[in-house]
């Protein structure tokens, strides 16, 4: 399938961002789900999702998320998303995910928000 996150570094914060992808479904979501473990295999990980591009998240991309969120808490790590589009926003809000995790408006304001 090839690469489905591109990941470069800020400092001491790890960015991912999807490679081309508009729709985070079911069709992906195990994919990106073992890219995310990969990523929590160190302790301490701050992990910033630029969410720029997807317009769209099934059930499956949610449950990504909230894996990543316990192999983070798990390794001590973090995970912030930026840049999710109106579209998305809306589906956090409903499954009450924006409580959940921390989403900035962009990458700039995210930075500051890790610990």
């Amino acid at each position: 399938m090839g690469n489905i996150l591109i990941v470069s570094l800020i400092e001491d914060v790890t960015m991912v961002k999807f490679d081309n992808l508009r729709k985070l479904n079911v069709l992906i979501s195990e994919a990106v789900k073992t890219e995310f473990k990969k990523l929590f295999e160190t302790s301490n990980v701050k992990l910033l999702v630029n969410m720029e591009g997807v317009d769209f998240i099934d059930s499956s991309g949610f449950a990504v998320f909230l894996t990543a969120l316990r192999f983070a808490q798990k390794n001590n790590g973090q995970i912030i998303f930026c840049n999710v589009s109106d579209m998305a926003f809306d589906l956090f809000k409903v499954l009450q995910l924006h409580t959940v995790f921390k989403i900035a408006s962009n990458q700039d304001e995210a930075i500051p928000l890790f610990d």
